[in-house]
């Protein structure tokens, strides 16, 4: 007996229900004795004194052959499988005669079954279990035998390792849950072999999860997910399910056991980690709930005389509106009050140095990379840049940083109008809100804002102070092949890079300084307007909820000045001029003539002005004012008479 067995043997004699694992004598061999020294220092920094494993492999019962006579009922084996299997059994006659009944078959094998041992009828299940396949009768015990294996090679070191059967759980459960111990706990979810269901497992962790002490990790071991993403949709489910803190439990594929043990100790560590992760997330919560019912406080106490003082002078003038000015008030006073409720919270210290602790030990293998980089990178994008939606809904001012998608019309603006309602149909009008149906033609190229803030703002009278008509935009371009934007920035100054710019890859843009162009303010000021966030408008239709005050002024001064191109372009009778005159009409009707990206056309049906253009996002602080730097460093940089010598000669 080696001394592993003569261990195992003595931990069975301590704990009634431990059974001895088959060794796998090349689990601990090149990368897998790298999982196993990960999963070592990883329970060992969590302070894990116990590990139990809870499987019915690890139950005792009667081996009755029932399977094989199931196999020799339906006569799926072969003549050469009913040789092996004659070898195996001493005396055997009938298994060799093809002629023989099968009822006699069965009976002499059920005779010999009780006097075979144990290696003999595991090769007899062994033939069986081949002929039948992955499907066939048997196959739970020959699947988690070197998962048991693995898992006992792997965590069973210096600490205690219990091997359970559901039975031997059921009966110590009360007092390994009353001892104390910081323990670590694996479940399979199938325990049919021993008369239960197949979502036992399941079934048990539900009951843990509501009394298993603070210092216990549950883990569910089922062979019944693949890796990665069907662990985290089986623990999605589950969690719904069980209604209870989901951070005590994790899904870990038995798959990660069979054939490798790479990828256990991740799952590993996320099991010991999510704990502590919930609790960083519920101290954050708490704190920035805390601070801000603290500061709407301090807000309430301002008195009328401040608060109005607040709310008017300059601010008004530049067009701030009255609620935006409370809410920076009320933002400065929780700025420095989230830290220090969080640096002054002992449970994110300790959970903290849990997660900065485990996050150093070197993992034989990491997380499915697509997937992990494309839910952060949907999380980060989030820092760059406000969304299209949260823009149209409530008509946010245009700011810098506005990103905006300019895209070709199919049809030239005279052939649009004959197409959709014929020559005699102009003089009509239908008052609407809505953008017409227009077909548009190839990529969408995104251009983005650059401007002074103080020049875009509206003031109380609908206009800008500066009288500014047109305005500067460079366009986001890919960046060249090979390269990666994974930071904001960049060494040119020409350009300016964006991480995270597209939503389905993650990948990042470049912003063409040397690219700029100008486009009129009045197609970028209806995008605002619209409720579409089209550069629509007509000269009928009703102003949009949610625009501030402002901004209001904005659409009845833009809505005038649609009538007014509308009815320059019906008395210079377009559609009856031959050529591009009605392009080139409207483009000087609504300013487009120098803005090669930028096209538009005017209705007479509908009495409104259309560009191709539509605002799809906004840079956040501090980016767009380190992008609008960027472009003053670049505007503003020296010129020098270029040097003699040319440098390729140098």
């Amino acid at each position: 007996m080696t001394h592993e067995e003569g261990a195992a043997k003595d931990d069975s004699a301590a704990h009634g229900g431990l059974h001895r694992i088959p060794a796998q004598a090349d689990v601990v061999a090149g990368s897998a004795f790298d999982a196993k020294v990960a999963s070592q220092e990883l329970l060992e920094l969590a302070e894990v004194g116990r590990v139990i494993c809870v499987d019915d492999w690890y139950a005792e019962k009667e081996d009755r052959g029932e399977s094989v006579f199931a196999a020799l009922t339906e006569g799926v084996l072969l003549p050469a499988d009913l040789e092996k299997i004659a070898e195996l059994i001493p005396g055997s006659a009938l298994l060799r005669d093809p002629s023989a009944p099968s009822e006699l078959v069965i009976d002499e094998v059920r005779v010999a079954w009780p006097s075979l041992d144990e290696d003999k009828r595991r090769a007899i299940h062994h033939v069986v279990d081949g002929r039948l396949g992955p499907e066939g009768v048997g196959t739970p015990g020959e699947e988690d035998e070197p998962a048991a294996a693995c898992l006992r090679e792997l965590l069973a070191d210096s600490r205690e390792f219990l091997t359970l059967s559901l039975s031997d759980w059921s009966r110590q459960r009360s007092s390994l849950l009353a001892d104390g111990k910081s323990t670590l706990i694996l479940f399979d979810r199938d325990f049919s072999r021993e008369g239960a269901s197949q979502n036992a497992g399941e079934d048990q962790i539900a009951l843990l999860l509501s009394d298993a002490p603070e210092n216990w990790r549950i883990g569910l071991l089922t062979h019944t997910v693949s890796e990665d993403d069907a662990e985290v949709e089986a623990w999605k489910t589950l969690s719904q399910k069980f209604k209870a803190d989901r951070s005590r439990f994790l899904v870990i594929a038995k798959g990660r056991l069979s054939i490798t043990a790479d990828g256990f100790p991740r799952m590993l560590k996320l099991t010991l980690l999510a704990p502590a992760l919930e609790r960083l997330q519920g101290s954050l919560a708490a704190a920035v709930n805390g601070t801000w019912a603290e500061a709407i406080k301090k807000v309430g106490g301002i008195d009328p005389y401040t608060l109005e003082a607040a709310l008017n002078g300059d601010r008004l003038t530049d067009g701030t509106w009255g609620p935006e000015t409370l809410l920076r008030i009320a933002t400065a006073f929780t700025q420095d009050s989230v830290r220090a409720k969080l640096r002054s919270d002992r449970t994110v210290h300790v959970s903290s140095k849990l997660v900065t602790s485990l996050s150093q030990v070197q993992l034989p293998s990491a997380s499915n990379p697509d997937r992990v980089r494309h839910e952060l990178a949907e999380i980060e994008r989030l820092e760059y840049f406000e969304t299209a939606g949260h823009l149209t809904d409530l008509h946010f001012p245009l700011e810098v940083g506005d990103v905006f998608a300019f895209q070709k019309f199919v049809d030239k603006p005279h052939q649009f109008e004959q197409r959709q309602y014929g020559s005699g149909a102009a003089v009509g009008k239908s008052p609407t809100d809505v953008v017409p149906e227009l077909k548009r033609s190839g990529a969408e190229h995104h251009m983005i804002l650059l401007a002074q803030p103080c020049d875009l703002a509206v003031r109380a009278d609908g206009k800008r102070g500066n009288g500014l008509e047109f305005v500067r935009v460079a366009p986001l371009k890919s960046p060249s092949q090979g390269r990666v934007i994974a930071h904001p920035g960049g060494g040119s100054a020409t350009s300016f890079d964006l991480p995270f710019f597209f939503t389905d890859s993650g990948g990042g843009v470049e912003v063409k300084l040397s690219q700029q162009q100008y486009v009129p303010l009045t197609a970028l000021d209806m995008c605002v307007l619209s409720d579409s966030g089209d550069g629509f408008m007509s000269a009928e239709q009703k102003i949009p909820d949610h625009v501030l005050p402002n901004w209001q002024m904005r659409f009845e001064n833009l809505r005038e000045w649609v009538a007014k191109q509308v009815a320059a372009y019906k008395a210079m009778e377009p559609h009856g001029m031959s050529g591009k005159a009605a392009d080139q009409i409207t483009a000087a009707l609504t300013g487009t003539v120098a803005s090669p990206r930028l096209e538009s056309l005017i209705s007479l049906r509908d009495s409104s002005v259309m560009y191709g253009v539509r605002r799809v996002g906004r840079l956040r602080e501090p980016y767009r004012s380190a992008l609008l730097s960027r472009m003053a460093q670049r505007d503003s940089r020296d010129a020098f008479d270029p040097s003699l010598i040319d440098k390729t000669d140098s």
